[in-house]
C-alpha cells in the first residue's frame, strides 16, 4: 500500500527528532550529583508463590545495565523502569529505576546478593538484602510498605499528606556515638538532615541556624550530599550536611535547628490536566513527560525545624588544670616541630610546630617551652588545615618568636596541654628534648610593673577659675523712627520663620517617622548600652560580662549589615563573610578563648579595649567591604 501523506509523515519524524534533542540537550547541560545504586525489598517476608517487589535505584550519568547475580530457587522477574529528575538549588539528580518482582515457589531463608552496576566506568554495587520464603498455608506478615506495580503510583501518592511534617523536616544525629553528653568548648560532630517529600520541588532560602542561644553551630559543609530514603513507610529525598555543635556553659539546653526553604508538592486533590491525543507527540515517552511537567504543585514558604533534643553539656573540670591551658578541647599529638640549637641570650629566634588531631582548634595555642622560666616567648602566627569536610580534624601550624633568658646548655622542649573529653582528663604533650647552647650571659629579670599614681585633682583656687560678672544695664530715652529700631527688624525676622516653621515641621514630621532612620537610632541605642554594660563589667573587674556585652554591641552591628539574628552569628560565619586580619576576628577571637574555660586574673587588659575600638571603628569606615 502507498503511504498518501508522506509529507505528514517526515513532519512527525521531524518534530520528534527535535524534540528528543532539546530534552537531551537540557539533561546534558545540568550538573549531576554523585553516582550510587540502592536496592530495597517493600517487604521481608513472602509466601511460597507469592513475590515481593525489590526497587533498584541508580543515580548517575552514563549508568550500564545492572547485573544480577542467580540465586538458586530463587526467582527475579523485572517488571519494568522509569526515570526521574529532582532539582534543588540548581543542582539535578537523575535517577533510574527499575522493577523487580522477587519470590521462589520453596520456603527458606534467601540472600539477594549486591547487584553491580557500571557507573562513567566505575563499578558500583547495592547492598545485600535478605527475604524470608514462607509455606504458602503461612500467614503473610504485614508489609512495611504495599508493592507498586510499574505504570501505577504508590499509596503515598494518590494519598494526600495533611501532617505537620507534609513539606518536610530537619533532624539532628551524633556523627560519632559513644556518649550522651558534650564538654564545654568541645565540638561535637553532626549529622543535619532535611527530609523532603520525593515527588517535591525544592529552593533553599537560608543556611541552617541554631534556635536558640546555648549551642553554636560550627564548619557545615557547603556541598549537601542527596540520596532517596525510606522513613515510616514513606520515601524522601534527603539533603545531608556535616558540621559540628559546641557550648559555652553548662547545662541542659535544647539543640534545635532550623532552616528556612521554598517546597512544592503534588496537589494529588487536584484533577489532573487531560493531554490531547494524536499527533506527532502521540507516544508513552512524551506521556510521561507531558505528566511531568503538567503535575498540579502545592507551593508554600516554609521553616523546617528538627526536635528540640535535651543535651547535656559539663563544665571542665578545675582540678588538676595545667598552667599552660588554653581550652583546646580535643584528642592531639605533636606532629612536627623545629627548635635552632645555637641560640644567643636576649636575641629572638623563630620555632615552628604543627599539632594534629581532632577537636576545637580555634582556642589552640602555640605550645610553650620547657623550662617556661628560662625563656620569653612572643605571639605569632597560626595556619589550621582541615582533614575532613566539617573542620572537625586536621592540623594547626605555628611559628613564633622566642627569647633565651639563661646563658649555656640547656635541655628544651616544647609542651602543649589539652582536655580529652573521651578520658574526661586533662593531658599534657612533652615532645622529646633537644639539647642547645645559648651564648651569652644571663639576662636580668623584668621588674614588676609600678602601679600608677593617682592624679590629685587641683582645687578650684588652684586652677584660678574666673568669678562670674555681672553687667548692669541703665534705660536711655532716642528719638529713632519705629521701622528704624532694631526691635522692629527683629519682628520682621521672626515673622518670616514663623512663615518657614511648617514646611520645617512638615519635614521633621517625615523624618521622625522614616524608618531606617528609626532603625539606626534603635542600633546606636543597644550598641551604646551594651558598652556601657562592658565598661561596668571591667569596672568590676567581670572579664565573662565584659567580653559578653562587647561582644553582643559587635553583634549589634554586624546583624544590621546582614541581616541576621545578632546571637546567631559567630566567628566561622565573620571569617567567611569578612576574612583577612580584621580586627572584629582578632576580638572574636580572644572572647572565644576567654569564654572557653581559659583562666583570668580579673583584670581587663588595655589591649582588649583597644582591639574592641578597632573592631566597632572597622565596621563604621567607609571603605570596609560590610561598612554601615
Amino acid at each position: 500500500m502507498v503511504d498518501q501523506f508522506p509529507f505528514a509523515d517526515s513532519c512527525r519524524m521531524t518534530v520528534r527528532a527535535i524534540a528528543v534533542c532539546l530534552i537531551l540537550g537540557a539533561c546534558l547541560s545540568v550538573t549531576l550529583t554523585a553516582a550510587e545504586v540502592t536496592a530495597q525489598l517493600d517487604r521481608q517476608s513472602v509466601p511460597a508463590g507469592s513475590g515481593a517487589m525489590m526497587t533498584l535505584r541508580i543515580s548517575g550519568e552514563s549508568a550500564g545495565k545492572p547485573a544480577i547475580a542467580a540465586v538458586p530457587n530463587l526467582i527475579v522477574e523485572p517488571r519494568g523502569q522509569s526515570q526521574q529528575t529532582r532539582w534543588i538549588n540548581g543542582t539535578t539528580t537523575s535517577t533510574v529505576i527499575y522493577h523487580y518482582a522477587v519470590g521462589s515457589n520453596t520456603p527458606g531463608d534467601y540472600q539477594i546478593p549486591a547487584i553491580d552496576v557500571v557507573i562513567d566506568g566505575k563499578k558500583f554495587s547495592s547492598q545485600p538484602l535478605m527475604l524470608k520464603v514462607l509455606a504458602a498455608a503461612a500467614a503473610q506478615p504485614p508489609a512495611g510498605m504495599t508493592a507498586t506495580p510499574p505504570g501505577a503510583q504508590s499509596d503515598e501518592d494518590t494519598e494526600q499528606d495533611t501532617g505537620p511534617n507534609r513539606f518536610g523536616f530537619l533532624t539532628v544525629e551524633p556523627a560519632t556515638t559513644g556518649r550522651e553528653y558534650v564538654y564545654v568548648g568541645e565540638i561535637a560532630p553532626v549529622r543535619i538532615r532535611a527530609w523532603l517529600p520525593a515527588d517535591s520541588r525544592a529552593q533553599l532560602r537560608s543556611g541552617i541556624q541554631p534556635e536558640g542561644k546555648a549551642f553554636t553551630l560550627h564548619h557545615v559543609s557547603g556541598q549537601p550530599q542527596q540520596n532517596q530514603e525510606t522513613k515510616d513507610g514513606k520515601r524522601y529525598l534527603v539533603v545531608t550536611w556535616f558540621g559540628g555543635m559546641s557550648a559555652t556553659k553548662a547545662g541542659k539546653f535544647p539543640a534545635s535547628l532550623s532552616l528556612n526553604a521554598t517546597v512544592a508538592v503534588r496537589d494529588n486533590a487536584a484533577p489532573k490536566p487531560q493531554r490531547r491525543t494524536g499527533g506527532p507527540f502521540d507516544d508513552p515517552f512524551f506521556d510521561r513527560v507531558f505528566d511531568d511537567m503538567n503535575v498540579p504543585m502545592i507551593q508554600k514558604d516554609v521553616t523546617l525545624k528538627s526536635d528540640d533534643r535535651q543535651i547535656e553539656v559539663r563544665p571542665l573540670p578545675t582540678t588538676d588544670r595545667p598552667n599552660g591551658f588554653s581550652g583546646a578541647v580535643g584528642d592531639f599529638k605533636f606532629d612536627a616541630w623545629d627548635l635552632p640549637a645555637e641560640w644567643h641570650s636576649g636575641e629572638p629566634q623563630q620555632i615552628t610546630a604543627r599539632v594534629s588531631g581532632s577537636g576545637n582548634f580555634a582556642l589552640m595555642n602555640a605550645p610553650g617551652i620547657s623550662p617556661a622560666d628560662a625563656w620569653k616567648t612572643y605571639a605569632g602566627k597560626s595556619e589550621f588545615t582541615p582533614g575532613d569536610v566539617a573542620s572537625f580534624s586536621g592540623s594547626k601550624s605555628f611559628q613564633f618568636s622566642a627569647v633565651p633568658r639563661k646563658g649555656g646548655s640547656q635541655m628544651v622542649g616544647l609542651t602543649f596541654s589539652f582536655f580529652d573529653p573521651n578520658t574526661g582528663s586533662y593531658k599534657t604533650l612533652i615532645s622529646p628534648l633537644k639539647p642547645i647552647q645559648v651564648a651569652g650571659e644571663n639576662l636580668a629579670d623584668d621588674p614588676p610593673a609600678a602601679a600608677p599614681t593617682p592624679v590629685k585633682e587641683p582645687s578650684p583656687k588652684q586652677r584660678g577659675d574666673l568669678v562670674a560678672q555681672h553687667l548692669l544695664f541703665s534705660p536711655r530715652d532716642v528719638l529713632v523712627p519705629l521701622v528704624s529700631r532694631s526691635d522692629f527688624l527683629w519682628l520682621l525676622e521672626i515673622a518670616g520663620g514663623l512663615c518657614l516653621l511648617g514646611p520645617i515641621l512638615a519635614w521633621l514630621r517625615r523624618r521622625r517617622s522614616d524608618p531606617r532612620r528609626l532603625a539606626r537610632a534603635r542600633l546606636e541605642r543597644v550598641t551604646h548600652a551594651a558598652l556601657q554594660i562592658a565598661n561596668r563589667c571591667a569596672a568590676n573587674r567581670d572579664v565573662s560580662g565584659y567580653f559578653a556585652a562587647a561582644r553582643l554591641a559587635i553583634q549589634q552591628q554586624l546583624g544590621a549589615q546582614w541581616n541576621q539574628p545578632p546571637h546567631a552569628i559567630t566567628l566561622a560565619e565573620i571569617q567567611a563573610q569578612i576574612g583577612g586580619d580584621s580586627p572584629v576576628i582578632a576580638f572574636f577571637r580572644e572572647a572565644d578563648r576567654q569564654a572557653y574555660g581559659c583562666e583570668s586574673t580579673g583584670e581587663i587588659l588595655p589591649e582588649w579595649k583597644t582591639r574592641l575600638e578597632e573592631a566597632l571603628a572597622s565596621l563604621k569606615t567607609p571603605t570596609h567591604p560590610h561598612a554601615l
